[in-house]
């Protein structure tokens, strides 16, 4: 096991082109770490620099306490597990797992003694005489995995290891795998652009933009406390609502109707000077509630809107609102609308549409107007100009501004 260290590492292509910009990450030893981010904000390329299938051309990389920006892939000590299983369709599971032991000459009886303990780790035992293609997905995939065991490598890698497989077994295996990581110990590095994957498996979450590290948190704090507009977008599922507003004292004018600020809100907001009194407003789906069912709820704020969809999750129901006024406008934001193809939900001819996630037991029903309350205490406040939060209690490690 060890820790892997990227101090200002950059991947830059011959035509002038940055993937990765200065890129710094400590990763402790043990540690399960996700890298995160839409297609094309350099995730990829930042674990094959860890592996050594990318040259590095600035920064640089330790594994433990060596620098490896010069060693081949293979004396780096880490095991890869790929999106697609690239197993070998002539060889049985355990030839599979055993194979690149079996190239470093290693003794028949160490390579058995390691399989069939990976396998047992994998509940693969009773497969290991079958081939790939009478396995299932799920099976093909802890098949990758167990070869990448076998090794008992210093890290893991993990280049989208479950992007093939349906909803249901994805599931299933994020389980396994944040199972199978603690059990082993082992550093891992993980790469998916599956958020709700990096919220449920990560100690710590990486999330990138266009080649540049956002936040490098706990899951908790990307969703408590976002640096900026883009992390605060990205995490959490419905995504952040987002409304332009007003700064008036103590509150905040919005679409949506004029939300008090609480005392907590207004002394971040006083450490910031922001030299505008426009914001965005964020407020994420569960913050909402039908407001005959807020009873009890402390303070907050009650309007009226036009409920244009309605999609019941069994448990709880999302309700689409439409508000007057349009949006707030950023790049951050339509980069986060294009990567997820929200586009068609997020806008209306006549105005905007903001998402509220309701107890199921909510009357809320398509083309007619609903009471809703929201929690003020939960309100998300963004510097209009450079997206940098204004109300984030604390600033996480590798946090520039967005934009």
């Amino acid at each position: 096991m060890a820790e892997i260290v990227l101090d200002g590492v950059t991947k830059r292509y011959p035509d002038g082109t940055e993937a990765v910009k200065q890129l710094d990450l400590h990763m402790r030893d043990g540690e399960f770490v996700i890298l995160v981010g839409p297609s094309g904000c350099g995730k990829s390329t930042a674990l094959r620099m860890i592996a050594g299938l990318e040259d590095i051309s600035d920064g640089e990389l330790r594994i433990g306490n060596e620098v490896v920006n010069d060693l081949a892939p293979k004396d780096r000590d880490i095991a890869m597990v790929f999106q697609n299983y690239a197993l070998y369709p002539h060889m049985t599971v355990r030839e599979n797992m055993g194979f690149a032991l079996k190239l470093r000459g290693m003794d028949k009886g160490e390579i058995d003694r390691r399989v069939e303990e990976a396998a047992r780790i994998l509940d693969l035992e009773p497969h290991l005489e079958r081939k790939p293609a009478n396995l299932s997905g799920g099976q093909r995939q802890r098949v990758a995995m167990g070869r990448a065991i076998v090794r008992e490598p210093a890290a893991f890698l993990m280049d989208e290891p479950l992007s093939n497989l349906d909803a249901k077994l994805r599931v299933q295996m994020r389980a396994e795998v944040s199972r199978l990581q603690d059990r082993l110990g082992v550093t891992t590095v993980y790469v998916t652009h599956d958020q709700v994957e990096a919220m449920t498996l990560g100690d710590r979450v990486a999330v990138m933009r266009l080649g540049v590290l956002q936040q490098f948190d706990t899951p908790r704090e990307l969703y408590d406390n976002p640096n900026n507009l883009f992390v605060a977008g990205f995490i959490g599922s419905p995504s952040m609502n987002f409304f332009p507003g007003q700064l008036e004292a103590d509150r905040v004018q919005t679409p949506i109707g004029e939300l008090p600020l609480d005392d907590q809100v207004r002394r971040r907001l006083e450490r910031h000077d922001t030299g505008s009194r426009d914001v965005v407003v964020g407020i994420r789906p569960e913050s909402f509630e039908d407001a005959d069912l807020s009873d009890g709820h402390q303070g907050g704020y009650t309007f009226e809107a036009p409920i244009d969809i309605v999609e019941s999750m069994g448990s709880e129901i999302y309700a689409y609102f439409g508000y007057q006024g349009g949006g707030p406008q950023s790049e951050e934001l339509r980069e986060l609308e294009e990567d997820a193809g929200a586009g068609e939900v997020k806008g209306m001819a006549e105005g905007s549409r903001g998402v509220a996630r309701l107890d199921a037991a909510s009357g809320a029903r398509p083309g007619q107007r609903q009471r809703l309350w929201v929690d003020t205490t939960k309100l998300h406040l963004f510097d209009s100009n450079s997206g940098t939060s204004l109300t984030s209690s604390r600033q996480g490690t590798g946090a520039p501004a967005a934009g």
